[in-house]
């Protein structure tokens, strides 16, 4: 017997990770889902929420009774986070009650190269997204808060400069903290400045280029912690990304998000997740 419907959202979910994210959702559950596929209005055009070109996932919402979504919602734009949270009010209010939302997947789109639009839109856009849809979350015990971040997510890897890196780490994680950091990232970015205030290497994997893609996911690993100390009431843990044993050639990082949105967690919360394992941050953060 079914149970009632989950309300889910995923965020810049038209196309990469957050769409393979809803695919997989929809075929690793029984329960019926109503999944919102979020996007910048540009992104409009491009949706497909029926998933024709994807059999597994259509006999999945044909199997489960679930449903997907389009909803326009700009990260970087308040007035569109507010819009959104408001149609999702208007819209489940009467049927689901005043806190309809169960999940929420924050799996922002992946931005190089410019640093500021990187930061606004991952960090900030997120965290704001987040903060406005908790009072409407549900207070079951098992509502989920899910942030994608990078595979591995070491900030000691990534970041040259040990002192910065080490602001990362769990005795220094606040969310006022969180917000310095990305702030001094993009006016060191926006000065040039990310190799000589090592943020970055000169080149590489971990250049400037890259790593204004990476440094803004790591930060949202870190706020997933802040907001699970905040938030008992809720699962908010963040996705290192999938493993070779763990579906990686299949699933391409969506399985330890999708575990980590419906999945049994025995109740864990503030954790970072790879491969489907909680991975110790602190041990992570050390790894060079």
């Amino acid at each position: 017997m079914r149970g009632p419907t989950i309300l889910a959202v995923v965020t810049d979910s038209v196309k990469s990770i957050g769409n393979r994210i809803i695919c997989t959702m929809l075929q690793n559950t029984q329960q019926p889902l109503t999944i919102y596929m979020t996007g910048p209005s540009y992104s409009r055009e491009k949706y497909d929420v029926t998933f024709k070109q994807d059999r597994a996932t259509v006999m999945a919402l044909r199997r489960t009774g679930s449903e997907v979504k389009f909803a326009e919602l700009d990260l970087e734009y308040s007035g569109s986070i507010k819009a959104f949270r408001d149609h999702l009010l208007d819209t489940y209010g009467a049927s689901h009650g005043a806190r309809p939302l169960s999940i929420l997947i924050n799996s922002p789109a992946a931005i190089f190269k410019d640093a500021k639009k990187s930061v606004d839109r991952t960090y900030f856009g997120s965290k704001n997204l987040t903060r406005l849809l908790l009072p409407i979350m549900k207070r079951t015990g098992d509502s989920r808060i899910v942030n994608v971040s990078i595979p591995g997510g070491q900030a000691r890897s990534l970041i040259p400069n040990e002192d910065l890196a080490d602001q990362f780490s769990f005795e220094n994680l606040t969310e006022k903290n969180l917000d310095n950091l990305m702030r001094k990232y993009q006016e060191d970015a926006a000065s040039g400045k990310q190799v000589e205030e090592g943020w970055s290497r000169p080149s590489g994997p971990n250049g400037p280029s890259v790593n204004s893609y990476n440094i803004p996911r790591i930060a949202l690993a870190a706020h997933a912690f802040v907001l699970a100390k905040e938030n008992p009431g809720f699962l908010i843990n963040a996705s290192g990304g999938d493993s070779w044993r763990y579906g990686i050639e299949r699933y391409r990082g969506a399985l330890t998000p999708t575990l980590l949105a419906l999945g049994d967690l025995g109740g864990a919360t503030g954790g970072f997740w790879i491969g489907g394992q909680r991975i110790d941050w602190e041990a992570v953060q050390r790894r060079l």
